[in-house]
């Protein structure tokens, strides 16, 4: 089982490590990032910062927001 815990704003985390703490799965972390989550990549490898984990939260959390109040009959 994942061991799923805390995202932190000030870490960096290896995609393995962010994928195993989010529960995210592959096809997950593909529509997160099709979606705007920056995924960073150097020497191979691929990384995110907690703050954009946690900036595209809040991007999606918004978003959905703006489609609620703008739904017909709301």
């Amino acid at each position: 089982m994942a061991k799923r815990s805390k995202i932190s704003v000030d870490a960096i985390y290896g995609l393995d490590d962010f994928m195993e703490r989010t529960g995210l799965r592959r096809d997950a972390m593909r529509a997160a990032r099709r979606n705007g989550l920056r995924v960073i990549y150097r020497h191979n490898r691929g990384y995110v910062l907690g703050r954009d984990w946690l900036s595209y939260l809040d991007m999606q959390a918004k978003a959905d927001e703006a489609k609620i109040a703008n739904a017909p009959g709301v």
